[in-house]
């Protein structure tokens, strides 16, 4: 079946398509809008001339119209040859800048700028279309300005106010034109925002990067200077506690800052019993906002959104500005809801991961590491390690004599008094029976460091003392080397401790 061939005017109009819309990228944009400013200097010109057609009897404006005609024709052809992707944005205001002088001015002074009230409404118009909001309102004004010139030197009386009324219309709709575009660009931008940040909360492994992210999210898309983000203890019995556990902007310092779901006076508490968002627009003034922590973010505005999964609450976002508010639109709402929405699930799966991955390699009856996460600690030993193996003395005694129960009691103390001792960076782990280790790093001094506050805590309950040997790593020394090194440091130290005892 022979195909059609698109006709003339098919193609004639797919290549101006093509013409005025030349991609999507903002170079692209800014030489489309350079392009129509182009095409309205040539309709303008047209106009011009059809209307120095009919007032060619007006023998006193018939040189100044031409001169006219010709400026604009100059003008058009300039728009359509400037390199429109090299400019910013800014630019785009200046094709509407010469058409009010050569309009109000060049017309006024020949007397017949009541013809050229239609050029008016297409000026503002364009200027609407390009322009940020506030561009059209001076462009409005430049045009009143230049118009009281004119009207100043006596040489357009007739239809004065009929002008004056038309530049104030079109001003007033190019800027309802240009808030319209521009709310569509914002909420456009802020979708895009949005589903690009989902992909990396999604991809989070803990819940401290979820709630890292979920508080960037936050940032970026309402635009706020801080964000923290409450997730609830799962530890808590009560389910009545909330901790921050990420923060961006001016929370990113997140630091000691716990709430209680119970509290009536706390915005966070009420917006996580309602399981619906809360928005206090003067938090210096409010008795829903511990004015400490107004004092210590400047927060002026305050937004409270829960993160739920369901009607499950895993936390609350806490957002603020430091400039207040007074409301937020129908958009915003439904921006909160869509980032509580996708925040919930994420925080909750990551949560899981961490419990099972917690399970998997702490110790049930000491509550810390195993043997399991010991093996994992050496196979990634740091250049500077120091590993410490500890044993207790007189516990087998203590199992036959007293039973387990008095073991165990013995153990837990002793796992806690080992966890009190060392720093945040050190893994403690449970690798047998009454053994112990930690897996440090840096000198010699921390493992003695370690081993003092150790002493000064342990009291050797049911009189069970502690035996303890260390041992450095060495330039690229093998785990099981250093692990054999710190065993006979250990045992060393414990016969040591046994000759003494026999002394004794």
């Amino acid at each position: 079946m022979e195909s059609k061939r698109p006709g003339w005017f098919g193609g004639a109009g797919r290549w101006l398509r093509a013409w005025l819309v030349p991609g999507l990228d903002e170079g692209a944009q800014r030489r489309r809008k350079g392009r129509l400013a182009a095409c309205l200097y040539i309709v303008a010109d047209i106009y011009a001339g059809l209307v120095t057609w009919q007032n060619w009897h007006i023998t006193q404006a018939r040189v100044p119209q031409l001169v006219i005609i010709g400026a604009v024709a100059l003008l058009a052809v300039t728009l359509l040859v400037l390199p429109w992707r090299r400019f910013s944005d800014s630019v785009l205001i200046w094709p509407v800048v010469p058409s009010a002088f050569l309009l109000v001015l060049g017309e006024g002074m020949t007397g017949v700028l009541g013809h050229y009230q239609p050029i008016f409404m297409l000026s503002m118009g364009y200027a609407g279309l390009v322009l940020r909001p506030g561009r059209t309102a001076l462009l409005m004004v430049l045009n009143l300005a230049l118009l009281g010139v004119v009207a100043g030197l006596g040489r357009q009386q007739e239809s004065l106010f009929e002008v004056a009324g038309t530049i104030l219309f079109g001003g007033v709709i190019g800027e309802l034109i240009a808030s319209a575009i521009w709310a569509q660009k914002r909420q456009r931008s802020v979708l895009e925002q949005l589903h690009a940040g989902l992909r990396p909360l999604l991809e989070a492994q803990t819940e401290q990067d979820a709630a890292r992210l979920v508080s960037e999210l936050a940032v970026h898309v309402l635009r706020a200077d801080g964000v923290l983000s409450l997730i609830l203890e799962p530890e808590d019995a009560t389910g009545q506690t909330m901790t921050a556990r990420g923060g961006a902007g001016g929370g990113a310092d997140y630091g000691g800052v716990t709430v209680s779901v119970n509290n009536e006076q706390s915005g966070a508490g009420i917006a996580a019993r309602t399981r619906r968002h809360l928005f206090v627009p003067d938090a210096p003034h409010s008795p829903l906002v511990s004015q400490q922590y107004v004092a210590r973010y400047s927060a002026a505005s305050i937004l409270y959104v829960p993160i739920l999964v369901g009607d499950r609450l895993i936390g609350v976002m806490v957002m603020w500005w430091t400039a207040p508010i007074s409301d937020l639109d129908r958009f915003t709402d439904q921006v909160l809801e869509l980032l509580s929405i996708q925040a919930g699930p994420v925080l909750e799966r990551v949560r899981q991961v961490e419990d099972l991955d917690r399970a998997a390699t702490t110790d049930s009856l000491t509550g810390v590491l195993n043997r399991r996460a010991f093996e994992h600690g050496m196979a990634h030993l740091a250049e500077d390690a120091v590993l410490l193996l500890f044993d207790l003395d007189r516990f087998k005694a203590l199992n036959d004599s007293q039973g387990h129960p008095a073991g165990d009691r013995v153990l837990r103390s002793f796992a806690a008094a080992l966890a009190r001792s060392v720093r945040e960076s050190d893994l403690v782990c449970r690798i047998g029976g009454d053994e112990f280790a930690v897996i440090a790093s840096g000198e010699e001094k921390v493992a003695q460091a370690m081993l003092e506050r150790l002493e000064a805590v342990w009291t050797s309950p049911e009189d069970v003392g502690f035996s303890a040997g260390y041992a450095l790593r060495r330039p690229g020394e093998a785990p099981d080397a250093l692990n054999a090194r710190a065993d006979e440091a250990l045992y060393t130290e414990k016969n040591r401790r046994r000759g003494r005892a026999r002394i004794s």
